[in-house]
């Protein structure tokens, strides 16, 4: 996965329950959508050691509902975070005031830069 300053993220959730592994990843309960700033960018461009992951809150995102089911979800707080594993291996979750949690699946990534060398 490559990341552009300016660009958005935007990853599938699902619900996590008993059927997650048995979820069809083209059909996810909702989509959330992560503009990447400067300072988000910086953050998520973390590679942690093997024995520990970093947490990333997340204050500017949208919800894209693709399940009907859970659109009472939009209605109610909710929060999103952003964890990177060693690899460097990202994923999102978003936790609601229901005691609900979705989760992305982890996603490799491979932070790419633009330094202006191809003039």
């Amino acid at each position: 996965m490559e990341f552009e300053q300016d660009s958005n993220l935007t990853l599938p959730l699902f619900l996590l329950n008993e059927s997650l592994s048995d979820r069809d990843l083209e059909q996810p309960d909702f989509e959330i959508l992560i503009p990447l700033d400067d300072d988000l960018l910086a953050q998520i461009c973390q590679n942690p050691s093997e024995d520990s992951s970093i947490a990333i809150t997340v204050t500017d995102y949208e919800l894209l509902i693709t399940d009907p089911a859970y659109t009472p979800v939009l209605e109610q707080p909710h929060s999103a975070q952003i964890t990177l594993i060693h690899g460097p291996v990202l994923s999102v979750v978003l936790n609601t005031e229901n005691q609900d949690v979705f989760i992305s699946p982890q996603m490799d990534m491979m932070p790419t830069f633009d330094l202006g060398d191809e003039d």
